[in-house]
């Protein structure tokens, strides 16, 4: 019963945002997408509270941009104190939009070049140049190019795979270890991390080893649905003490409390 309601909640949220802006093309769309599982949006600028933004014909960037959308997760951010967000598999960059815009430095991290292109085209809509940079290529364990199966009503949902095909792209990745050093963090800031990676959690953590061990103050949001929390934990537990907790249903976080 208790689900039914957060449900409710949800979807009257996202209601409340479409009329609010008076974006009722979205609107329709969600109700759309909702009997169908397509998406028959022609694109364009889109304002919700996390910002204004571009969006792609044929896409979900309409709905992910919605504040409702990982309601829990924006709840959990508003109560963090931090200074710089980072967000590793960041798709139209509506985070760091959202936050950069509160006055947060923000670095976003997509490997897949047209959501790349998007983000870059959403940080000028939003003359936030100062504020966001976003970065074209994933964090993973060490640096490699990858082939990756894109995903085309859900670009951000796009997942690497073994071998090259007609709906495959090359991407690049590397390692936080690799490039952390070049954004010029200084010890007393605090760190706030949201990591989406679509299966690549284990692995990216992996190759943030020696970022995590150098962090006096950081926090990771980390999507567990596909890597899983006990694996994700687990390695964890290898690099620093930290502290868990749950989210939402897909979503745990992790407070670094200290060095092993």
């Amino acid at each position: 019963m208790s689900r039914l309601f957060n449900r409710l909640e949800v979807y009257t949220l996202y209601f409340l945002e479409y009329l609010k802006f008076g974006e009722f093309g979205s609107l329709i769309q969600a109700f759309v997408y909702m009997f169908t599982r397509k998406s028959y949006t022609k694109g364009g600028i889109v304002r919700t509270s996390m910002g204004k933004f571009d969006t792609r014909p044929h896409t979900l960037d309409f709905q992910y941009i919605n504040y409702a959308y990982e309601i829990g997760i924006k709840r959990f951010i508003e109560k963090e104190n931090f200074h710089i967000f980072m967000d590793i598999g960041a798709c139209l960059g509506e985070y760091c939009i959202w936050l950069g815009a509160k006055g947060k430095r923000c670095l976003a991290f997509e490997p897949v070049k047209g959501s790349y292109e998007m983000i870059d085209r959403n940080i000028e809509i939003n003359g936030l140049r100062e504020n966001v940079k976003a970065h074209n290529y994933g964090l993973g364990s060490k640096h490699s190019i990858e082939f990756f199966s894109i995903n085309q009503i859900n670009p951000g949902a796009s997942k690497r795979v073994d071998a090259e095909s007609a709906t495959t792209q090359k991407f690049e990745i590397n390692s936080l270890d690799e490039v952390y050093s070049g954004f010029g963090f200084k010890p007393e800031e605090r760190i706030l991390i949201k990591i989406d990676v679509e299966g690549m959690e284990v692995e990216m953590l992996e190759g943030a080893r020696k970022f995590l061990e150098s962090c006096n103050n950081v926090v990771l949001i980390i999507e567990e649905k596909l890597s899983g929390e006990g694996e994700i934990t687990q390695k964890l537990n290898t690099i620093c003490k930290f502290e868990y907790g749950s989210i939402d249903e897909y979503n745990i976080y992790a407070r670094k409390v200290g060095n092993l």
